[in-house]
């Protein structure tokens, strides 16, 4: 056995000075040549899947997130609610038919995530994934109320997650968020497993190289099959980020991310309305920025709570007057109906520009794939339409105009390569099998929810 490892590290030696050398032959200074001979010895090993769900209460007004185009990428250029969801049409996919049974209004709020009713006897799923992969769920909340209010606003209704047979109020401000998620990027150990010291200092540094030098490294590795296999496609991660320079490009965990939401909201109370895009934006950039240099697995955000009845008009938001949940999510008349589809769409809005752009860049765990492909994102709400308080698959009447609705369900996202994307998805089923599906996706098999049975939805698997 000891002459097989010695056998092994000899080739290794060998393996490491002939990728060395070809990098000076190629022009690459002597310190990066070295990474890059590190590199060529290890394997690329698979990027640890991200979940982050994201919570907005009241539903939605589904005649405007329908009618969805012809199957393809850009299948939601046509909808109102979703169309912020259009550049990353490839990764989505539109749940059709998802209904909770058996109870139903806003305090469904409870079974969201628990898939029980009022949470009894069960914990969110967030916790539950989290527990089976031995790691920290984070839990964010964009939640203008103050601490000490007593009988309105956030209440024992308003409670999304549940941990270890406790509800669990989030963490409302994110600069608490980010010393959470991202405290250890820069030093320390990184939590999920983040890129080695090497790789994240290889990234750094070959973002300086030509595209001639990177071209006549590949070349000069393309007839020797193991380094191609494993620096190969570290090179080709390189490539990509400097193919896509308008995009923001994250150091990869060898140092603290830029954060320029979060540092706009210094010196703002997190829980004065008029913040509120200000809050939303800085919690989405830290969860995605902990995503990207995996210090983070699994995430959830709630936007503001059930029953939430707060005027919309604060600066940068959708910009209605009328009280969110009262007049808005109620309206049975088209204008309200279009307002209330303005003020739906304007959260998927701050969703794609602060977390989706953010995650679709290449993933430094896995530099083949960015890190949407490695990442679900699974947008829920309690209620299917504002205007009937549904939590079931139902039709809703307004007037002359029948629309039927059902529990908002997008997932974003292809979880490694375990869900597909098939755009708008038929489901016709109960929601327990949704949140099956979300531990499915992590490598977590759930087979029963409370008292209920559970499976993944096969449409969405790959």
């Amino acid at each position: 056995m000891r002459s097989l490892a010695k056998k092994h590290q000899k080739s290794d030696l060998a393996l490491g000075r002939r990728v060395f050398l070809k990098a000076l032959g190629a022009g690459i200074a002597a310190p990066l040549a070295f990474r890059m001979s590190n590199l060529a010895l290890a394997e690329p090993s698979a990027a640890p899947v991200r979940l982050f769900i994201y919570f907005v209460p009241h539903g939605m007004p589904m005649e405007y997130a329908e009618p969805y185009g012809s199957p393809g990428a850009d299948f939601l250029k046509g909808s109102t609610v979703l169309s912020a969801l259009a550049p990353f049409g490839k990764y989505v996919n539109v749940c059709r038919g998802l209904g909770i049974n058996g109870f139903g209004n806003h305090e469904a709020v409870a079974g969201v995530l628990t898939g029980v009713k009022d949470g009894a006897g069960a914990d969110s799923i967030d916790h539950t994934i989290a527990q089976a992969l031995g790691v920290e769920a984070y839990n964010l909340g964009a939640n203008p109320y103050p601490r000490n209010q007593d009988g309105t606003g956030f209440d024992k209704n308003s409670y999304l997650i549940r941990h270890g047979g406790v509800w669990v109020r989030p963490i409302e401000d994110p600069v608490a968020a980010a010393a959470e998620m991202l405290g250890a990027v820069g030093g320390g150990q990184q939590g999920g497993g983040a890129p080695a010291t090497d790789e994240a200092a290889f990234r750094n540094e070959a973002l300086g190289l030509t595209e001639r030098q990177l071209e006549k490294m590949q070349r000069a590795l393309s007839g020797l099959t193991s380094e191609q296999r494993k620096l190969g496609v570290h090179l080709e991660s390189v490539r990509s980020l400097k193919a896509a320079a308008d995009r923001p490009v994250v150091n990869a965990c060898s140092e603290r991310p830029a954060l320029p939401a979060l540092d706009a909201l210094s010196g703002k109370s997190v829980f004065e309305q008029a913040n509120l895009r200000s809050v939303i934006d800085a919690h989405l950039e830290v969860a995605a920025n902990a995503m990207v240099c995996g210090t983070a697995r699994v995430v959830t955000m709630q936007n503001l709570w059930v029953n939430c009845d707060l005027p919309m008009s604060f600066t940068g938001g959708p910009g209605s007057a009328s009280n969110y949940h009262g007049a808005t999510s109620h309206s049975r008349e088209p204008p309200g109906r279009k307002e209330f589809a303005a003020v739906q769409g304007w959260f998927f809005a701050r969703l794609a520009e602060k977390l989706l752009t953010v995650l679709d860049q290449p993933d430094p765990l896995d530099p083949g794939n960015t890190v949407l492909h490695n990442s679900l994102v699974y947008v829920c709400s309690e209620i299917g339409d504002g205007a009937d308080h549904n939590s079931d698959v139902h039709d809703v009447y307004l007037g002359n105009q029948i629309v039927h609705s059902y529990l908002p369900a997008i997932l974003i996202g292809n979880a490694g390569g375990r869900i597909a994307s098939r755009g708008v998805v038929d489901v016709d089923t109960d929601h327990v099998n949704m949140l099956a599906t979300l531990g499915d996706a992590m490598g977590v098999s759930i087979k029963q929810i409370g008292a209920r049975s559970a499976q993944p939805i096969q449409e969405l698997k790959s």
